[in-house]
């Protein structure tokens, strides 16, 4: 094999090893799904663009009972992007599939180029399945098959390297299984730790507003509103699916607060007022310094701070004040118009709707809302409703 083709060989194993790094340096971060894992490493060895890879892949993994999951098929999109087939099916007693799961069996790749075994490229086309055939959209030429290990073993096809497949091209093929089984076995802990961490979360939300009435609802509420904001302002995925479950933290602080207080039905007194106002700073302090609660601190120490920088307890004013914190602050106000409190009745939707038009004696839309953030909610505020509406069925 020529040096060039070696050196692309090294490339590709090395683009493999960074985004291992990569992935392990977020790993407590981000969305660490299987799709961003197929998306990361295909993209790294696929073909195209000067880069030497094959054309397409077939992935398919295998359940304990030794059943063949339905795989999916991925190839390369002008030139860039990955784009995944619909699942495919394979026959179990087929030639393909009994071939796949005997190289699932094999420590070593197998690796086949068309003319070392047939007499034609039309008949090396029978040994393999429609769609795969379909989704690839040429004829196969060459194909190397290698065993995926880990917690859910499996195999990997890469089809139609340039010219013939190669042994160097089995070793980078090799790795990338490698890569794939581990860092999906990671990705499967990953997620069942994310998993606990946003019950553990959720808990401690319902234990701070315990004392206070309709808790469950009014956090799931809040959570709803806030990721609606986000999404409809065009924020990032990352950030609308963390501050979807991150706003119910709003309150955290509130643990801090007497009962006493927090249900009193008339107004509050001078001291009592200004103990409530710490709860923002309460919160800040419960929830430390991780970074995996950054967005969720930011919410609870600014989500009543005001526009105009009256607000509590730091003052912040206008862009100052974090943007997770101004948008839980319109969810949390709406959703406090619409509830029943021990001091207040509930309003209606379109009387809720007047407030943030108009204001009342306790709030003033232009001093304390960010004024774009008020604009969205305008444009969705009958998704607002409908949240509300949901929870009350």
């Amino acid at each position: 094999m020529s040096d060039n083709l070696c050196e692309m060989s090294l490339q590709q194993t090395l683009s493999l090893l960074q985004l291992t790094d990569q992935a392990l340096h977020d790993i407590c971060c981000k969305r660490f799904t299987r799709d961003f894992l197929y998306q990361e490493i295909f993209g790294k060895v696929l073909g195209g663009k000067g880069r030497r890879g094959p054309a397409s892949f077939f992935l398919i993994f295998q359940e304990e009972s030794g059943v063949l999951q339905p795989g999916r098929a991925f190839h390369m999109k002008d030139g860039a992007l990955v784009e995944r087939s619909d699942e495919i099916s394979l026959d179990p007693f087929s030639g393909y599939a009994v071939n796949l799961l005997e190289a699932q069996a094999q420590e070593e790749v197998v690796l086949v180029n068309w003319a070392d075994s047939y007499e034609s490229i039309g008949d090396f086309q029978a040994y393999f399945h429609p769609a795969v055939k379909n989704f690839i959209g040429a004829p196969i030429i060459n194909f190397i098959i290698c065993r995926i290990s880990g917690a859910a073993t499996g195999a990997i096809v890469a089809f139609n390297y340039p010219g013939r497949a190669t042994t160097y091209d089995a070793e980078v093929l090799k790795s990338m299984a490698v890569v794939i089984g581990s860092l999906q076995t990671m990705s499967d802990e990953v997620q069942e730790t994310e998993k606990a961490f946003r019950y553990t979360i959720e808990a401690l939300a319902r234990a701070c507003e315990a004392a206070e009435e309709d808790t469950g609802k009014h956090i799931q509420r809040v959570n709803r509103y806030a990721g609606a904001l986000a999404a409809n302002m065009g924020l990032p995925n990352d950030f609308v699916e963390t501050i979807s479950f991150s706003a119910q933290m709003h309150d955290v602080g509130k643990i801090k607060i007497p009962a006493t207080i927090l249900l009193k039905p008339g107004p509050l007194d001078d001291a009592e007022a200004e103990l409530m106002r710490k709860h923002p700073i309460y919160g800040q302090q419960i929830l430390g310094d991780s970074p995996r609660l950054q967005l969720a601190r930011d919410i609870a120490i600014a989500h009543h701070e005001n526009w105009d920088g009256s607000g509590y307890p730091y003052q912040l004013k206008g862009d100052n004040i974090p943007l997770a914190g101004r948008i839980v602050k319109v969810a949390d106000v709406y959703d406090a118009l619409r509830s029943n409190r021990s001091y207040k009745n509930s309003l209606s939707h379109q009387a809720a709707l007047s407030v943030f038009r108009h204001g009342d004696e306790r709030i003033n839309p232009a001093k304390h809302f960010d004024p774009v953030l008020l604009g969205v909610f305008f444009k969705i505020e009958h998704i607002f409703d409908k949240i509300y509406e949901s929870f009350n069925v």
